[in-house]
């Protein structure tokens, strides 16, 4: 009897274990998991992935403040070749509040500087950006605090 009572017991709490990984699991994947809530307050990262049909050059990272002093860039000088992607911590102080961009180079137009704003408003310079760029668009996924 009481050896039963221990393979129930096991079976019961090597159930409970299984039950509570997929929990987390399933959140680690969600939109608000918990990996997505950490990220939230790291440092700041973004990650540029380039689906066009082009290497583009990735300038600079900057922020953007309503006072001059308050601005910072970190030049990158990297190439992104099609079909890659690529994560990026820039190195950036803020005082105060701003915004963060991106700016990068295409081939079809090099000297014309694109600006994508990557991160619309911030205070911490945490959080994290996905930007998307096509051929056709660029899409921006921020979750910035």
């Amino acid at each position: 009897m009481r050896q039963s009572r221990r393979v129930i017991l096991a079976t019961a709490l090597g159930a409970a274990v299984i039950a509570t990984g997929l929990i987390l699991a399933a959140q680690l994947n969600s939109k608000y998991g918990i990996l997505s809530m950490a990220a939230q307050f790291q440092s700041f990262k973004v990650t540029v992935n380039n689906e066009s049909d082009f290497d583009l050059s990735i300038l600079e990272t900057g922020v953007v403040t309503n006072a001059a002093a308050g601005a910072s860039t970190d030049e990158l000088g990297k190439t992104l070749s099609s079909g890659k992607t690529i994560k990026i911590r820039p190195r950036l102080s803020l005082s105060g509040e701003g915004g963060i961009y991106l700016k990068y180079t295409d081939p079809r137009a090099p000297e014309v500087a694109q600006t994508v704003g990557i991160c619309s408003y911030t205070e911490s310079l945490s959080g994290y950006s996905k930007v998307t760029i096509t051929n056709n668009k660029v899409t921006v996924k921020e979750n910035c605090s």
